[in-house]
């Protein structure tokens, strides 16, 4: 069974996403504060990660580096009141798959963790959508070599700016999975990148007037509402 790990100093948040978590059918376990969200940590494996920023003892940010010291591949969301744009790069920097701000919605809070979950996955297994070269991505009639930058839509080459691949690359290196805006922001543009979270939708949908046959029903890049994009 999924197990998560959930660390918030209100038990009225960690009671509120131990049922939320546990109505999706997950093992959960609870921690009132960083040391003891350590100690739980080192008992048990887990799949996920839900983590309050400021916490008695160890905070948030500490427990996620201590984390990713040992597992850099466990999805850690942090769950925080702290909403200024700096607490958000800085979480990233640390390793968060993802980062929601209180108050928060249950429903877009489990959609979150299906998707860190569903990328997990998917990241543990080989990819079936890339050829024995592994220079080279196919998903159906688009494919992309790496090596050569050249990108292939229903059988014609797609002129993109360096910007418009990198964010098509990013969104290919694990097909299927979703992507946040703030990943791809970070992954692209970089973590000391200032400006609006909002540029990621204006390239989506340039790659989506060049790649798909019908820009407004698109089949390659899909939006899941409310928590990002996905190449399929």
């Amino acid at each position: 069974m999924t197990a998560i790990l959930i660390a918030d100093d209100e038990i009225s948040i960690r009671n509120a996403v131990s049922f939320y978590m546990q109505k999706e059918g997950y093992d959960v376990a609870t921690a009132k504060d960083g040391d003891e969200a350590l100690r739980i940590w080192h008992q048990r494996r887990f799949d996920v990660v839900i983590l309050d920023i400021m916490m008695p003892g160890h905070g948030g940010y500490e427990v996620c580096s201590a984390i990713r010291d040992e597992n850099a591949d466990v999805p850690v969301i942090f769950l925080s009141a702290k909403n200024d744009l700096i607490d958000k790069k800085l979480g990233f920097k640390l390793g968060a798959d993802d980062y929601i701000t209180k108050p928060f919605e249950p429903a877009e809070l489990t959609l979150r963790v299906n998707s860190c979950l569903r990328r997990s996955r998917l990241e543990s297994h080989a990819v079936d959508a890339r050829s024995e070269d592994s220079s080279t991505i196919t998903l159906g009639d688009l494919v992309i070599n790496r090596r050569s930058r050249e990108v292939i839509a229903r059988g014609n080459r797609i002129d993109l700016t360096t910007r418009e691949y990198d964010v098509l690359v990013h969104l290919a290196s694990i097909p299927d999975a979703v992507f946040t805006r703030q990943q791809i922001l970070d992954a692209v543009w970089g973590v000391d990148y200032y400006g609006s979270a909002g540029v990621v939708a204006v390239f989506i949908r340039k790659l989506r007037e060049k790649i798909e046959a019908d820009p407004s029903n698109p089949t390659h890049i899909l939006t899941e509402w409310g928590v990002g994009y996905r190449l399929v």
